[in-house]
């Protein structure tokens, strides 16, 4: 199968799942046969299962000549009686039958797209899918995701989604509206919560008799985050792809799946066409997990915490916080030992008779262990050198020497280091440190200010 037809067909699955509804239209026996007969020869050339078309198409057959169909009288009831019948008797919940939109004027592809231009956008096409994404509270990242359009298109929205979640502590990703999409950008979405080269998921497809692996991707374009907790909100209308996320993240226990039951639509098609007024999705090939070497289809992915959809989220809220606050009280026990540890080695600091130069020695790669296991920022750091800059110069130096390493282009770290060094009557070393800051910061403004501080520390001295 070439690229390009796996292309359409990932974009026929998602079009066919969410197409708008069919306006309705008299249809004769006689032409209720002519699409039945056109749906066998679709399934037969096509179905992924060719036994399962053969026997499919067989009862088909026999149903009709019962009598099955005669009830219904227009082409919309039609179309949605043959695609349950398909569906049941396949076993396979991506088998539908369409009636295209029609008009007098129009008919097939092109009634379809004066229906897709002359009315308004499904809610979240705009924005390829992600219709949301924020922060909660506790620190709760949450995206709403409607669709996974094709990844050239999705791409910048998912990116930008992940980026205000990144330093989130928990996320939820909610599916309950999701009704499926592109493999491709299930595998990017995926890849964001992997840091290894994992196999997520394969299709086969019967033309070529090919089967396509989907692997973690070793780079997505935000950062990757591997270790959040992770909640999938599911519904009875999450499906196809969506539902290959769940399952994906369900297999590999990476995710908490919260929700109800989804649809069971397992296996990658596309569309075809049967005639102007009406057209098919065809299953073309199969899913294959390599965790359970089955797929979802018909069964569904069923969630860890079964709850109604209207009630998920509110559910994986609460797991999540619960999870959050867990891990907070495993992070403050951390963080109090590295505190306590870092306060005492400060303080033998500040307390020290030894040179400058045998400080940093015998104290520096210790408390820079320290501050890097509680992630201190350069302005934290800054904070405790600024407190004592005029009675503990040469404690304020250490320090600042630090906070530089942390953040070169930081204006006031020169000032103040500067400024304490000179207090040591260490007016060459105060010099060099405001050259070393003019070669580093950005703007006018700032290098001013640094200029003006070595002016000031030349007069102050020059007047003793």
């Amino acid at each position: 199968m070439t690229s390009f037809k796996k292309t359409a067909l990932s974009i026929a699955l998602f079009i066919g799942l969410n197409s708008q509804t069919a306006l309705a239209q008299a249809i004769s026996k006689a032409e209720k046969q002519q699409v039945i007969d056109k749906v066998s020869e679709l399934m037969a050339e096509h179905y992924v299962y060719p036994e399962v078309a053969s026997k499919t198409n067989q009862k088909l057959k026999l149903a009709f000549e019962q009598g099955e169909f005669a009830a219904h009288t227009d082409s919309e009831e039609f179309a949605k009686a043959l695609s349950t019948w398909l569906e049941e008797t396949a076993q396979d919940r991506h088998l539908r039958v369409r009636a295209n939109p029609v008009s007098q004027e129009v008919k097939g592809a092109e009634s379809r797209l004066r229906d897709s231009l002359l009315n308004p956008p499904r809610f979240g096409s705009q924005n390829k899918g992600v219709v949301g994404a924020k922060v909660l509270e506790n620190n709760i990242g949450y995206m709403d995701l409607r669709g996974f359009y094709r990844l050239t298109e999705s791409q910048p929205y998912i990116d930008s989604a992940m980026k205000l979640l990144a330093n989130t502590d928990a996320i939820i990703i909610d599916l309950r509206q999701n009704g499926g999409g592109s493999p491709r950008t299930v595998q990017y979405l995926c890849s964001y919560f992997f840091d290894e080269p994992l196999l997520l998921n394969s299709l086969y497809y019967r033309e070529d008799n090919e089967t396509i692996d989907y692997h973690v991707l070793d780079e997505v374009a935000g950062d990757k985050l591997p270790d959040v907790p992770l909640y999938v909100l599911t519904s009875n209308r999450t499906a196809s792809a969506a539902e290959e996320f769940s399952y994906n993240m369900q297999t590999r226990k990476r995710a908490t799946l919260v929700g109800e039951t989804t649809r069971g639509a397992a296996n990658p098609g596309g569309m075809f066409t049967i005639n102007d007024n009406f057209r098919m999705f065809v299953a073309t090939g199969a899913a294959i997990n390599p965790v359970t070497k089955t797929n979802w289809e018909t069964v569904g992915v069923v969630p860890h915490v079964a709850t109604e959809k209207d009630q998920a989220l509110d559910k994986a809220i609460e797991l999540a916080s619960t999870e959050v606050e867990k891990s907070w009280q495993a992070l403050k026990a951390e963080r109090e030992q590295s505190l306590d540890k870092l306060l005492a080695l400060l303080s033998d600091i500040k307390q020290s008779e030894k040179s400058l130069t045998d400080l940093k020695q015998g104290y520096q790669k210790q408390t820079k262990a320290l501050l890097n296991a509680l992630n201190l920022t350069d302005r934290e750091l800054a904070n405790l050198a600024y407190d004592s800059w005029e009675t503990s110069p040469k404690y304020a130096v250490f320090l600042l020497e630090i906070a530089v390493t942390f953040n070169e282009q930081e204006t006031f770290l020169y000032e103040y280091w500067a400024r304490a060094l000179a207090k040591m009557d260490q007016l060459s070393e105060a010099k060099s440190v405001i050259d070393i800051g003019l070669s580093k910061v950005k703007g006018e403004e700032h290098i001013n200010m640094l200029k003006e501080t070595l002016a000031e520390i030349t007069v102050s001295k020059n007047k003793l």
